[in-house]
């Protein structure tokens, strides 16, 4: 059995009961959550903690590629601002949702909401 265990299927996490940063980084540690930044590096937010959530593998990704969208529109001139709002379920730690907007002179331009979970 043991050359099969490497396909053994992965329990799948229960983002409710993950309701500290103790046990955010505990299951990053693991491989099961990774990085994501609120302000992206790119948009110059800080590396620290009140700038990161710990979100499932691939969540950072999409909002990556929101963001990239996010540059276009600031490089045409086109937004002004930005923000990444996360929300919750219950006292879970890892957001249910997350949602980024851009715009301009009060006027949304760009509005995404990734939902997680």
């Amino acid at each position: 059995m043991g050359i099969f265990n490497k396909f053994k299927k992965k329990e799948p996490i229960n983002f409710a009961e993950i309701d500290s940063i103790e046990k955010a980084k505990e299951e990053y540690k693991k491989g099961h959550l990774e990085i994501l930044y609120l302000m992206s590096p790119m948009f110059g937010g800080s590396e620290d903690e009140s700038n990161i959530l710990y979100v499932p593998i691939g969540i950072n990704k999409i909002k990556e590629e929101y963001d990239n969208i996010v540059a276009d529109l600031l490089e045409q001139n086109k937004v002004q601002s930005y923000s990444c709002n996360p929300e919750y379920k219950g006292s879970s730690f890892i957001p249910c949702k997350i949602t980024i907007t851009s715009g301009k002179n009060g006027q949304d331009v760009f509005k995404e909401t990734i939902d997680i979970w």
